[in-house]
């Protein structure tokens, strides 16, 4: 298995300006303006982008949203802080530092038309003298910003209830299920050992833990259908394969046939993050929490959309979690004539069973 590197990140496209020198204030002005427009923007995050990207959704302090410009189908790669207005999008590596920024990379247009197009979004005037416009912007901005404290705040106890009314099923049922059964048509299926996972009736239950903690749990049908426990706690989450222990190799991937299959093959630790978008922030809870370890990011290779020329979500989500985690990343090696279907360690392990 060969350990990668990421190559370092290089900033993305520019939509407009570029850099702007010393020897030309006019340039220099608009740059100021822009960010002028920018700022402004932000008490107002929530309203303009539910406008802009009506069918995103907000979770803490980001909105998530599909990204029309590469027409993907379900949101869970692009992201806005609504807060800062940064916006990434790990799939494509496109990424910006402000509101601005983003609606010129939704509309196409250069930053100078998008900021113009969003002062008026917002009652302001720009490039021009614009005195009034301060005044009218703080007022704005203080009533907006204790508007939006106070939802933030509602917001945070509503999550934090969910969070524990989910955690209170998760030990309910995790205390009623029994061990699972190792012929569960689902662990058959993936030829995987049962491990730690528990069984309630038909279903397979997979503990999913915050520092320790049994926090929710992903219920798996006999037909491979994954459920999570509605409200619960998944960012920075993750069910753990073997034991971590300081200097030893610690695998952070997508799902646990993944897992279980690393786990099996290496004997090494190996967390489930339960979903590409997870992979960081499960990364970083681990980093935090053992400091020691030796992170590896194993990635799903979504070969079949790369081939259709769509992005290759598994690997760039990999690449992306490594290079902020500052750690290796490890993908399949396929053999020749591994079919294209075939996208992680468990599909290459299974492809390899059969064909023996």
């Amino acid at each position: 298995m060969h350990i990668k590197q990421p190559a370092k990140k290089r900033g993305p496209a520019a939509f407009g300006l570029k850099k702007v020198s010393a020897g030309k204030p006019a340039l220099a002005s608009i740059h100021v303006e822009i960010q002028r427009i920018a700022g402004a923007a932000l008490p107002a995050a929530d309203n303009l982008l539910a406008d802009w990207l009506p069918d995103g959704t907000r979770k803490g302090k980001e909105y998530w949203p599909t990204n029309p410009v590469r027409g993907d189908r379900k949101p869970g790669s692009f992201s806005i802080n609504l807060h800062t207005g940064k916006w990434n999008d790990f799939a494509s590596g496109d990424k910006g530092g402000d509101l601005v920024s983003l609606l010129a990379y939704l509309r196409g247009c250069s930053q100078i038309e998008a900021a113009r197009i969003l002062a008026g979004q917002l009652g302001l005037q720009f490039g021009v003298d614009h005195k009034r416009d301060h005044v009218d912007e703080e007022v704005a901005r203080q009533r907006m910003a204790r508007q939006r404290e106070q939802r933030q705040q509602q917001e945070d106890e509503e999550t934090r209830a969910k969070w524990e009314e989910a955690a209170a099923s998760a030990r309910r049922d995790w205390a009623l299920a029994g061990p699972a059964d190792p012929n569960h048509p689902y662990l058959v299926r993936k030829r995987i050992k049962p491990h730690h996972l528990r069984q309630l009736g038909s279903e397979l239950l997979v503990p999913i833990c915050w520092r320790g903690e049994l926090v929710s749990l992903q219920r798996i049908k006999s037909d491979g259908i994954k459920l999570f426990l509605s409200g619960g706690r998944i960012s920075g989450c993750y069910c753990l394969f073997g034991r971590i222990e300081a200097g030893v190799e610690l695998f952070i991937v997508e799902g646990i046939a993944t897992a279980a299959t690393l786990h099996e093959q290496t004997g090494k630790p190996v967390v489930a993050a339960m979903s590409a978008g997870n992979l960081l922030p499960a990364g970083l809870e681990l980093k935090h929490l053992q400091p020691n370890a030796v992170l590896v990011v194993g990635g799903d290779d979504d070969r079949a959309k790369e081939a259709e020329g769509k992005p290759n979500a598994g690997k760039l989500a990999a690449i992306h979690a490594a290079s902020m985690l500052n750690c290796g990343y490890v993908l399949p090696a396929w053999p020749e004539g591994a079919p294209l279907h075939l996208s992680d360690f468990n599909d290459l392990a299974v492809w390899h069973e059969v064909r023996v």
